[in-house]
This record gives structure tokens, sequence and C-alpha cells, in this order.
């Protein structure tokens, strides 16, 4: 019988969870040193600062800590440590920040998005601080929707906003990060 490089991963998983629950402050340091630091850059591609983004992966580290006992192995661990950290930075901006109303075109032009060749020409480092430089409320759904995959509807009820109001943001969104992706290509020609 063969185990597979997956399956050895989760039980792993598992484990450490288990142990985390456990109050293994060895465990606690094996979870912190394996997810802080993709923690801190999600956090940092919420909300753009990076002192708050240092506090809120700390603040999210806690919140797994205090509810690791609550993770149902039926995804990785890292995915449910990431959807904790998502849920508190989200609710740290609803708490913080009023988000913006749009006014609502009902028809939104297409605007032409880069081509894979011409994503290929701007560095990952240079795509990421594009993403930080978005305004706030757009920065927030840009990431619910194309990184973490949440739809308009999930993004709408966790903001206290509007489908359309999302749905709009994302578009902006999309249209201001298309801009720089060509205004970087033509100063780099």
């Amino acid at each position: 019988m063969r185990i597979r490089l997956a399956e050895i991963i989760h039980i792993e998983d598992i484990e450490l969870a288990k142990k985390c629950a456990r109050g293994d402050d060895k465990a606690r340091k094996e979870l912190y040193t394996r997810y802080a630091g993709s923690l801190y850059a999600l956090c940092v591609r919420y909300v753009g600062d990076r002192e708050l983004a240092r506090d809120l992966m700390h603040d999210s580290m806690i919140k797994v800590f205090d509810t690791i006992g609550k993770y149902k192995p039926t995804g990785s661990l890292k995915s449910w440590v990431s959807k904790v950290t998502v849920n508190l930075v989200i609710d740290h901006i609803r708490k913080s920040r009023k988000f913006q109303t749009v006014s609502l075109e009902e028809k939104q032009e297409r605007i032409p998005e880069p081509d894979k060749e011409e994503m290929r020409l701007v560095p990952k480092e240079e795509l990421m601080k594009m993403v930080t430089r978005l305004p706030d409320t757009k920065r927030v759904i840009f990431n619910m929707f194309c990184v973490e995959g949440y739809s308009h509807k999930d993004i709408a009820a966790m903001l206290g906003i509007k489908e359309k109001t999302s749905s709009s943001l994302l578009f902006k969104a999309r249209m201001q990060l298309a801009d720089e992706v060509r205004e970087y290509i033509r100063r780099n020609d």
C-alpha cells in the first residue's frame, strides 16, 4: 500500500492541529513558523500597510490558537488558517473603515485586460505593488474575488454592501490594474 505525499502532509496537519488544541507550545511555535510568512503577505495584500499587516497577522495567529479546536480536517490546515485570517482582516476593515458607495453604471464597458504574454513582462513583485496601491475598497474586493475566490454574494454579505457594488468595484479595480500594467510595460519596453 502506497501513501501519497499529500496524505502524509494532511496527517501531519491533523496532528499539529490536535497538539495546538491541547496547548502544546512546541506545536504552536511550529504552526506559527510554518504559516506566519504567508499570513503576513495575505494581510499586506488586503490592507496595504506593512505595520498594520504585521499586527493583523499576529492577531490572526492568536485567533487561530484560540479556535484551532474547530479545525475540521476536510481541507488543509493552511486553507483553514488563511480563512481565519481573511475573516479577521475583513472584520477589522469593516469596523475601521466605511466602504465607499459608488455610482453604478448599467453598462460597464469591457476593458481589454493584458494578455498572458504582456503579464509575463511584469515581475510578480511589481504586480503585488500594483494591487497594494489600489484604494482600500477596490483592493479588498479584488483580493476577495480574484485571490480568495469569494462570490460577489459572499463579498456583499461579509462587507455589508450590495452585490452590484462589489461587482462595480471589482470592475474598477481591474480597470486600474490593467492601466498600471500597460503603463509599466510602456515604461520598461
